[in-house]
């Protein structure tokens, strides 16, 4: 204020100059720089999308893995990432556009007052001290007027998350309308970063071993007689990354294509372990496992994993439109992350919506579509949280009728069902196996892990792991011992 007085008392047209500098210099800023609060808005809704795709694969990493689905999870990464840089670019352009404004307003600045009092100084007018304490008051009095130029680009960058707050808390009164309009409380969730994931520390590891389907076929075909094998463990030793544990001992089984295989044993005994190595996500321990090439095995885990997009999406997944000529890497050696998967995209409405109605889900696609099915394929929804444990289940046996591997691996694929629907996907299974023995292809053959007797009419031998030692029983099955009831024994 002093220094205002001074300056309009000495020179009444300067302060007046230093308001119409420091007004158009304020517009011309918020003109260029407006378009900072839009970029800086999407550059947190960008990356936090990008951040939640990530937490998102970190926290269904298993399912993704025994889908085979990575190729799938990289593309939708790196699309969000590139959506996040392009607009990172943007906002670099448009700072670029304010830098340039602001650094060209800093240096007129400086000499405008000059211009200004150039003239009296010349003539006599007024004294050089005079000029000195204008300019010094001109300064102090710009520099004040001129806040919002100075700091526009944090300005702009508090806006975009106040906007974002603002949006946060009326959803969350829309979706509370007892809440007391000033509560601004929000919960805070711990998202520390998880712990590094330990390296098996044993020297010995299991391998696993692809062999192609078309070699599976020639070997089908050479004795009809004679099935082939589907699977097989030698010697496979299996123990807990921390080697303190041995779940598995001394593992010899050969699996005959067409013969069903059960898993069972009690909670901990290393069923799910197992199925893991027989993946490949599991190398702790010792041995060999022989089994069908990636494209031709399908790994159906406990809670499947839904990911984003439409209701067409869940059941082509992991379809991918990335192609490769993966056939097997050196000497057959291979890892499941490198598998291979064909396009679906050619598979009619009515075959997705035939699909639906073999797994027991005729009338989920009319219901998400409002009454109509077609649009309900191609409707985007959570179905991680819109359906069910059981309806995400079936809705996994759906990929299993579209894929129609050789070997399925099943890790309580059915834990959330009904036993009749239970029996009905168990049946799928089985008449997906008569069709294609029917038309001279490599027929299905699957393996489960459960606790339920049910689960033992659907199968024809039964590997019984033993907690505390790492023992194993095989069982063959029989209609008499399927119908004791009993799953441990």
């Amino acid at each position: 204020v002093s220094f205002s007085i001074i300056l309009f008392s000495v020179m009444p047209q300067l302060f007046i100059a230093i308001i119409v500098f420091a007004t158009l210099g304020t517009a011309a800023t918020i003109i260029i720089g407006k378009v900072l609060v839009r970029l800086n808005y999407e550059a947190l809704q960008r990356e936090a999308d990008f951040r939640f795709s990530l937490v998102r694969i970190r926290e269904n990493a298993e399912s993704i893995a025994f889908y085979g689905g990575e190729p799938v999870e990289e593309k939708e990464v790196k699309q969000k990432f590139q959506r996040a840089i392009d607009n990172s670019n943007l906002i670099n352009v448009a700072q670029r556009n304010l830098d340039i404004f602001i650094t060209s307003y800093n240096h007129l600045t400086e000499i405008l007052p000059t211009i200004i009092l150039a003239n009296q100084y010349f003539n006599g007018i007024i004294e050089f001290g005079v000029v000195a304490q204008v300019r010094g008051a001109f300064w102090h009095i710009l520099n004040d007027f001129s806040v919002i130029i100075r700091e526009f680009n944090g300005i702009a960058s508090f806006m975009a998350g106040l906007d974002r707050l603002f949006l946060f808390m009326k959803a969350i009164q829309k979706l509370d309308p007892d809440r007391p309009k000033d509560d601004t409380k929000v919960m805070m969730k711990d998202m520390s970063p998880p712990d590094e994931d330990d390296r098996p520390s044993s020297q010995h590891v299991i391998r696993v071993k692809e062999v192609r389907a078309s070699d599976l076929a020639v070997n089908a075909s050479t004795d009809r007689t004679q099935p082939s094998t589907i699977l097989t463990m030698r010697d496979v030793r299996l123990v807990t990354p921390d080697n303190k544990r041995v779940l598995v001992e001394n593992l010899d089984i050969s699996l005959l294509r067409g013969r069903n295989l059960l898993i069972a044993g009690v909670s901990g005994s290393g069923k799910s372990s197992l199925l893991r190595a027989i993946a490949g996500l599991w190398s702790n321990g010792s041995g060999e496992i022989v089994r069908p090439s990636s494209d031709q095995i399908y790994f159906l885990p406990q809670r499947p994993y839904c990911p984003p997009g439409s209701l067409r999406d869940q059941l082509l997944y992991p379809s991918t439109e990335l192609s490769d000529n993966y056939d097997g890497t050196q000497d057959g050696w291979s890892r499941p992350i490198e598998q291979r998967r064909v396009e679906w995209s050619s598979m009619s409405d009515e075959e997705l919506l035939d699909v639906l109605v073999a797994v027991d889900l005729p009338g989920l696609a009319s219901r998400i579509g409002d009454g109509d099915p077609i649009r309900g394929l191609n409707t985007v929804l959570d179905y991680s949280n819109t359906l069910s444990l059981g309806e995400q289940q079936r809705l996994a046996f759906g990929r299993l009728v579209i894929n129609r591997p050789s070997l399925v691996v099943l890790d309580e694929s059915t834990s959330a069902l009904d036993v009749v629907a239970e029996r009905k996907m168990y049946t799928l299974l089985k008449n997906i196996a008569a069709d294609a023995e029917d038309g001279g292809r490599t027929g299905l053959t699957y393996i489960s892990v459960g606790h339920r007797p049910t689960l033992l009419q659907h199968h024809d031998v039964k590997l019984l792991l033993r907690d505390g030692g790492g023992s194993v029983s095989f069982i063959q099955q029989t209609e008499s011992s399927a119908e004791e009831q009993t799953i441990l024994t």
